[in-house]
């Protein structure tokens, strides 16, 4: 028996736009994250341990834990 010859990639290419124009059967459309808009977005990390350190100062010390969760919260609260 002769092998077969692999189809061209031309021909295979008409396969798959003829079948269901994606690549494989089973992939999933890439969809990009949804638009947040400024005021529902959270500062960054910079910000937050910027604040966080403001109010460990004006505390003189203490937890920091507590320090940037108040921070955290102090940016929520503005939004």
């Amino acid at each position: 028996m002769a092998a077969s010859k692999p189809p061209s990639e031309k021909s295979a290419a008409r396969k798959v736009s003829a079948s269901n124009g994606s690549a494989s059967a089973g992939s999933v459309p890439k969809r990009s994250a949804p638009k947040r808009s400024a005021a529902n977005r959270m500062p960054g990390h910079d910000a937050i341990a910027k604040r966080a350190h403001e109010i460990y100062e004006a505390e003189g010390g203490g937890d920091p834990d507590s320090h940037w969760l108040q921070a955290e919260r102090e940016f929520a609260e503005k939004k």
